[in-house]
C-alpha cells in the first residue's frame, strides 16, 4: 500500500513512518514533503483547481492507495490548506480518505457528534477511531488502515472484473449487493438510499430508488466503500457487528464470544469488503441459526448447559436492540423511539437507549 498522510506536525509524521516500518507490512508512507504537496502555489489562478491538479499529478507519480488525513491543518505555511479542501479534491479523484483529530475525549457526547458528524460527512471520509491516534503508541492503527484499504480495494477489483454493474440502471442498492455477492440483499439496502444523493452525488433514477454511477470503478468502488462502511456498517441492519448480532441472539456479549455459540454462529461470519477491520455476521443467516436451534440460541443442545445471559430474559428468543451510542445489547423495552433522522431505516435494530436519549436531548433531536 502507498499511503499518503497529510498531516502538519513532523514529528507525528515520524511516528506514524517509524510504526509502518516497525510493522514490516510493506506499506509506503508518503509525507508532503515527500512528494511536494505543500509547495506554494501560483499567483492570479484558481485555487482549488490547481491543488486538485497538484493531488492528481501526485497520485498518478505515487499511485496513492489511500490518504490518512489530520482535521486540523493550521500548521502549514507554505500553502494553506483545510482538510475540507482535501476531502473536496480527493473525493473528486476517488481516492479513499481516513480522517482523525489528535486530541480527543471519548465520552456518549463525543460519540454522538462523531456519528453525526459521519452522516454529514461520511460520503468524503472515514473517521479513524479515536484510540488508534491519541496514545503514544501507534501499532493498532498499522492493521485497522490497512484493512480499510483492503476493502476499498476489493470493492475496486468487484468493478473492474465486472464493468457492466456500472453500466446497468441497478443503483447504488443494486451494485452493492452484487459486489457482496448477495443479489438478494438489494431490498434490504434500499433501507439505507435516503442519502443517495449525499454519497453518490448523482441523480435518481425514475423509479425513485436508485442513483446513476459514474463508469469510473475507482470513483465508484470509493463512493461504495464509503456508504457501506460509514452507513451500512455503522448502523446494523442487514450486516452486524458483534455486539449487534449478539443483541439479535437476545444474549449478551460475553456469551455471544463463548467458543461454542462462536461455532454455532460460524457459518453467518460476513466475509466481504471491511471484513478485517471488524467481525460482522449476516443477519438472514444469523436467524437461520436460530431457527435450526428451535427459535432460542441458548437451548441449542451444544450451549443449553452453559447457562447464557440473556438481554431479556422475559422474551428468551427474541430480539434486542443495539444501542448506537453505547455499543451495547439493550432490553427492547430501554430502547428510545423513534430515532433520530440520522439513523436510517433500514438499520432496524440500532436505536439509542432511552436513558441516553433523556440525558442527550435535545441533542439527539437536532
Amino acid at each position: 500500500m502507498n499511503l499518503l498522510i497529510i498531516e502538519d506536525q513532523s514529528d507525528f509524521i515520524g511516528r506514524v513512518k517509524a510504526t509502518f516500518e516497525a510493522a514490516g507490512t510493506g506499506t509506503k508512507v508518503l509525507a508532503p514533503d515527500d512528494v511536494g504537496l505543500v509547495t506554494k502555489l501560483e499567483e492570479g489562478k484558481s485555487y482549488e483547481e490547481q491543488f486538485f491538479e497538484r493531488l492528481q499529478a501526485i497520485h498518478k507519480q505515487y499511485s496513492i492507495d489511500l490518504v490518512l488525513l489530520d482535521t486540523d491543518l493550521s500548521r502549514f505555511k507554505e500553502i494553506a490548506i483545510s482538510q475540507s479542501l482535501c476531502r473536496q479534491a480527493l473525493q473528486e479523484l476517488g481516492i479513499p480518505v481516513c480522517r482523525y483529530k489528535k486530541t480527543y475525549s471519548q465520552t456518549n457526547s463525543n460519540r454522538l457528534q462523531d456519528l453525526k458528524r459521519i452522516a454529514r460527512e461520511g460520503a468524503s471520509a472515514v473517521w479513524v477511531p479515536p484510540q488508534l491516534v491519541n496514545g503514544e503508541d501507534l501499532v493498532a492503527l498499522v492493521p485497522w488502515l490497512e484493512a480499510v484499504e483492503q476493502g476499498f480495494e476489493k470493492i475496486r477489483d468487484r468493478l473492474i472484473a465486472e464493468p457492466v454493474l456500472l453500466q446497468r440502471p441497478l443503483g447504488p442498492a443494486g451494485v452493492l449487493s452484487r459486489v457482496l455477492g448477495k443479489g438478494t440483499l438489494r431490498a434490504d439496502l434500499l433501507g439505507y438510499t435516503a442519502q443517495n444523493f449525499f454519497f453518490f452525488a448523482a441523480p435518481i433514477e425514475e423509479d425513485g430508488v436508485g442513483a446513476k454511477f459514474t463508469p469510473n470503478p475507482q470513483i465508484a468502488a470509493t463512493r461504495l466503500g464509503y456508504w457501506l462502511l460509514n452507513y451500512i456498517l455503522t448502523f446494523p441492519g442487514p450486516i452486524l457487528n458483534v455486539p449487534a448480532a449478539a443483541a439479535m441472539l437476545n444474549i449478551d456479549v460475553d456469551s455471544f464470544m463463548n467458543l461454542e455459540v462462536q461455532k454455532l454462529v460460524e457459518p453467518a461470519l460476513y466475509k466481504g469488503p471491511f471484513d478485517a477491520v471488524a467481525i460482522y455476521y449476516w443477519r438472514d443467516q444469523l436467524g437461520s441459526v436460530v431457527e435450526a436451534c428451535g427459535g432460542d440460541i441458548a437451548m441449542a443442545d451444544s450451549v443449553k448447559l452453559l447457562s447464557l445471559r440473556y438481554v431479556d430474559d422475559k422474551t428468551p428468543g427474541a430480539p434486542s436492540y443495539y444501542c448506537v451510542l453505547t455499543g451495547a445489547p439493550i432490553k427492547r423495552a430501554d430502547a428510545a423511539s423513534p430515532n433520530p433522522d440520522w439513523i436510517p431505516p433500514g438499520a432496524d435494530l440500532t436505536r439509542i437507549s432511552q436513558d441516553l436519549f433523556e440525558e442527550l436531548d435535545p441533542m439527539l433531536s437536532m
